[in-house]
């Protein structure tokens, strides 16, 4: 029997904003690959520095993040309603 609920959004507002995050984060990531290959090819590893930089800075805050959302799906975080 499936259990029903008055609640349609089976998320938090905050669950969805650090799923959000997380998302645009991992899709930076790929970019940045791009960007790397772009400044290598195009001879200029100033350029490449940076994007490896700014590369290694989200990939370290996307892994804060995914503790975030961790501890707010386990309610250690947030209020945990919507």
């Amino acid at each position: 029997m499936q259990e029903k609920t008055s609640d349609p959004h089976p998320l938090s507002d905050l669950a969805y904003d650090w799923i959000t995050l997380i998302q645009n984060k991992a899709q930076a990531l790929n970019a940045y690959d791009q960007y790397i290959k772009d400044a290598e090819a195009a001879k200029s590893p100033e350029c490449a520095a940076f994007f490896r930089k700014v590369h290694d800075a989200d990939k370290a805050h996307l892994a804060e993040a995914k503790e975030h959302l961790v501890k707010v799906l386990q309610g250690q975080m947030g209020s945990g309603g919507r």
